[in-house]
């Protein structure tokens, strides 16, 4: 019994409660209250529910906040465009049943190849020697059969139209094989195929077979079509000893396959770098609709079973893939290679304006193949990228093409699958130590106006490459360029190395100042200070008139000796003036 399952919200009152029980009692289930409910068109599972009886399903599934659905000894029939979802909180199992799509894709489309051991092929019986046979052959649209070579046994015939067909002699019998080749080696694709007697408008021979071309045998070729129905997993699915027919699973939870049969469902597809798919018994995938099985990110977890089967022929087993990776460097138009991928096997490019470039310019590439078991054309079973990043030209104002200094960015390296390789290898960190006025070798604080005070700048180098760089300084009160010698002292300093840039400073204004100096960091950087830097500023130095420390060492003995006799005319005034006070005050 099939029953399209047309459930309604649940208030468990009145007429409604009325309806949803009459239902669940026609299918044969009992439900928690709170398990099922309508959405629109949507049927809501929101705790846990079984269906255990055969339907027909026309309408989406939500499994969500923590529901989880099982489908335990059913056979359910999915009506197109049907899709089942599962959210992260929330769980599905197929345990012993079937999900079958009432429209499962039914065309075939080749490979490409032109080879006889790799071309397209399909295969047709034909039970009546004594009549002649007739293969009619119809392209899937928009597409045709002009250009098309069809090989059987030692014969060959070219094809042309959206249908063509191709007459076989008396005496034929058995399974016929038809090859495809399409012009230049593009895929044929079929919709239909027919096989009648010739001559005749019908198909009118017991046990022919008419329809679509995805029913009959086939080598060489993926099916095509749309899906019949879509599961969507964002939390886990569960399938034993099941049948799945027709539809596209994409996950990004946590799915586990068991001894399931998997038939014009593949490729299966992961879609987050978090998503797992765990292959084992006999689980087999028949019939694909891509040239691999599995489909997952770069860093997705894939186990795959001894006694699982793939598709097989040219069909792989999985393909990871790796979308919008970009490289970041320190610097604008930086030029690179990239070698060692699957397809095309090299790539070039440069750094746009924010130092960044995307590989393949950011499109999804294979970086994995795990290849069928079929496998006659690589050596080992599973072929992983090793690509690697050649620095064809990073040069900056610290680095220029005349210098002894080769390219910033280490040179070659690795690449590996992360989103983003932000390649900083191989460049330098500048940082200031020190900034002060010397004088016979020493630390000095005071100058002279008319003359120049020798200045000395200690620089470090941290990073790993060296650089060639130059200083500018401001007077710290005003802001204004400062009267140097040389005018943008400079000097290379090595990786991980430190040096003293020597040079003096001149001002016609006395009192207390100071120098503040910056790098001059090259234009082609991002940022300013991505190789290190910045500013810094000296002590105070005191700035005085030439005669100020000429005449000091006369002046002072002569003030000195001022001070002195200016003591000593007091003591001797005192002395006097108590003579006289006491003079006074004696008797006559």
């Amino acid at each position: 019994m099939f029953i399209a399952p047309t459930f309604s919200r649940m208030t468990m009152n009145g007429r409604s409660a009325l309806v949803v029980c009459m239902v669940l009692i026609s299918v044969g289930m009992v439900l928690p209250s709170s398990a099922l409910a309508e959405s629109g068109e949507d049927i809501l599972i929101e705790s846990d529910m079984t269906w255990e009886q055969d339907m027909i399903l026309s309408q989406n599934v939500r499994v969500i906040n923590g529901g989880s659905l099982t489908f335990s000894n059913t056979q359910v029939t999915l009506e197109n465009g049907v899709d089942i979802y599962v959210d992260q909180t929330s769980s599905i199992t197929i345990d012993n049943s079937g999900l079958v799509a009432t429209d499962p894709p039914s065309g075939l489309v080749g490979y490409g190849y032109c080879d006889e051991g790799n071309r397209s092929g399909i295969g047709v019986e034909w039970p009546d020697p004594g009549r002649r046979l007739e293969v009619v052959l119809t392209a899937i649209e928009p597409s045709s059969l002009d250009g098309v070579t069809a090989y059987f046994g030692n014969d060959s015939e070219s094809l042309s139209g959206a249908e063509d067909s191709i007459v076989f002699d008396l005496g034929t019998e058995g399974e016929i094989w038809v090859d495809l080749v399409g012009p230049f080696c593009y895929p044929p694709s079929l919709s239909d195929v027919r096989v009648k007697r010739a001559n005749s408008g019908i198909s009118d021979c017991q046990g022919c077979q008419s329809g679509s071309a995805a029913d009959f045998v086939h080598r060489n070729m993926m099916v095509h079509g749309d899906p019949g129905f879509t599961v969507t997993i964002e939390g886990e699915m569960r399938a034993n000893g099941s049948r799945l027919v027709g539809g596209q699973i994409t996950n990004a939870g946590q799915m586990a396959i068991n001894d399931t049969s998997l038939d014009r469902v593949g490729p299966v597809i992961l879609t987050t770098d978090d998503a797992s798919i765990t292959l084992s018994g006999t689980t087999d995938f028949t019939n694909g609709t891509d040239d691999h099985d599995v489909r997952a990110r770069a860093h997705s977890s894939i186990e795959w079973g001894e006694d699982v089967s793939g598709s097989g022929g040219l069909t792989d087993k999985w393909e990871r893939r790796l979308a919008g990776q970009h490289l970041s460097f320190e610097a604008r138009y930086v030029t690179y290679e990239i070698t060692g991928m699957h397809s095309p096997p090299s790539y070039s490019s440069f750094s746009d304006e924010n130092g960044v470039s995307y590989v393949k310019g950011g499109d999804e590439r294979v970086v994995e193949i795990a290849w069928s078991d079929d496998n006659t054309w690589e050596d080992g079973p599973i072929w992983t990228e090793q690509a690697v990043v050649t620095i064809q030209s990073y040069r900056t104002a610290w680095n220029p093409e005349n210098s002894e200094i080769g390219n910033y960015g280490g040179g070659g390296f690795p690449l590996t699958w992360q989103a983003e390789i932000i390649v900083d290898q191989a460049t330098p960190n500048i940082q200031w130590t020190s900034l002060q006025g010397v004088r016979d070798g020493n630390s000095t604080y005071t100058a002279t106006l008319g003359e120049s005070l020798a200045m000395e700048a200690v620089i470090a180098n941290t990073g790993t490459a060296a650089a060639i760089l130059a200083i500018d300084c401001n007077v710290t009160s005003t802001g204004i360029a400062a009267e140097m010698s040389p005018t943008w002292p400079n000097a290379m300093i090595g990786a991980g190395g430190e040096e003293t840039i020597h040079f003096s400073w001149r001002t016609s204004t006395t009192g207390e100042d100071s120098l503040t100096c910056r790098v001059l960091t090259p234009t082609q950087l991002v940022d300013d200070l991505a190789f290190g830097g910045g500013e810094i500023t000296s002590g105070a130095i005191t700035w005085k008139e030439a005669g100020e420390e000429e005449r000091l060492p006369y002046t002072l003995p002569i003030m000195l000796a001022l001070v002195v006799g200016i003591a000593i005319a007091g003591f001797v005034a005192v002395n006097r003036m108590n003579e006289i006070d006491e003079e006074g005050r004696s008797p006559e």
